[in-house]
């Protein structure tokens, strides 16, 4: 779902799995959280396991429309593959090439 006005809505589960893999991931301070929210889509983002600091890569997708994200309400949880996804690796592939 690509939208010019919004374009990091519903891209949060990539954007947060490929974050967490470049931040140490299973062994990293980071841990995924999520919430289902009430229209019935699941926001991603990682949370501190040491300070409880929110690093959320498509925060925007709520802000930029004036709400705030329901970190609140988030539950940890892991990601779908222990490895990064196929979509997770190219947002990987994409930064590493834009630092290097």
């Amino acid at each position: 779902m690509h939208d010019p006005a919004n374009p990091t809505a519903g891209h949060c589960y990539h954007a947060a799995e490929a974050l967490y893999h470049m931040m140490g991931g299973k062994t990293g301070a980071w841990v995924p959280m999520r919430v289902r929210e009430d229209d019935g889509m699941t926001h991603w983002w990682l949370r501190s396991k040491n300070t409880g600091e929110i690093a959320d890569p498509t925060a925007d997708q709520y802000t930029t429309v004036g709400l705030v994200p329901p970190y609140e309400q988030g539950r940890a949880g892991g990601f779908l593959t222990a490895a990064p996804s196929k979509r997770a690796a190219e947002i990987i592939r994409r930064v590493q090439c834009r630092i290097s």
